[in-house]
């Protein structure tokens, strides 16, 4: 028997605290999502979710992908192992990312790189598959898959963006051009990255990059304090980052 709004709004509201709520409804997945569409996804069996502890290992490269992750709370990271066992983190996906999307769509789909979680997370396990393969004109369906597009098209835009940071030969320049891409219209950075993390990330030894953040902050391009940055020449930077 077809379930009412009013019953499908009372199941997905069971599971997913407001806060969740209001995270995924403003990510690219749960863009123009309704209440009926939640319920919808999670009784269809489009999607669940998953909880992992801090430290926890999410899963390892090349293991068999059937899902793509958003993230609800918490962190995850994206990382490689290095050959000496160490690893380089070559993402960070916070609330309301996602994370897996490009390759969950893939005929064999495998996970591309491990996934950490860096603090207790509650994600959606979206089944790519399930979308995939679902008959009919199901409007939640089809809202859904619209929404993957806007995911799809997002990380095309940060993988674009990795490959830009990757090309910057000087370390000055990586720093130049990670601080602009991340920071707010009032030229504020904050990272919820340690600073070997960031230096994971661009790919750079830390003890290098702290010294060039000195430099840069005593010659009043920045300004340093903790895990903020303050831009204060956004031109100087703008040149620097090639």
């Amino acid at each position: 028997m077809m379930q009412d709004e009013g019953e499908l709004a009372r199941l997905v509201s069971q599971p997913l605290t407001p806060d969740e709520r209001r995270v995924l409804l403003a990510s690219e997945f749960g863009r123009g999502l309704s209440p009926k569409d939640l319920a919808v996804m999670m009784t269809a069996g489009y999607a669940r979710l998953a909880d992992w502890k801090r430290g926890s290992i999410v899963t390892l490269a090349g293991s068999s992908q059937s899902e793509f992750l958003v993230v609800l709370t918490g962190r995850l990271d994206v990382a490689r192992t290095r050959p000496d066992g160490s690893r380089q983190i070559v993402d960070v996906v916070g609330a309301g990312g996602a994370c897996g999307a490009v390759t969950a769509f893939g005929s064999s789909p495998r996970w591309p790189a491990d996934v950490h979680a860096v603090s207790d997370v509650r994600a959606l396990a979206v089944r790519a598959a399930a979308l995939v393969a679902g008959g009919g004109a199901d409007e939640t369906r089809l809202r859904l898959l619209h929404n993957c597009t806007r995911i799809l098209a997002e990380r095309a835009r940060h993988m674009s963006g990795r490959v830009e940071l990757l090309t910057r030969r000087g370390l000055r320049e990586r720093l130049a051009y990670y601080l602009l891409r991340n920071a707010g219209p009032d030229g504020v950075v904050v990272l919820g990255l340690t600073r070997q993390e960031l230096a994971d990330v661009l790919v750079v030894s830390r003890a290098s990059m702290t010294r060039e953040l000195g430099r840069m902050a005593d010659e009043g391009l920045i300004g340093v304090s903790g895990r903020s940055f303050v831009i204060y020449e956004p031109d100087a930077l703008r040149a620097a980052s090639g």
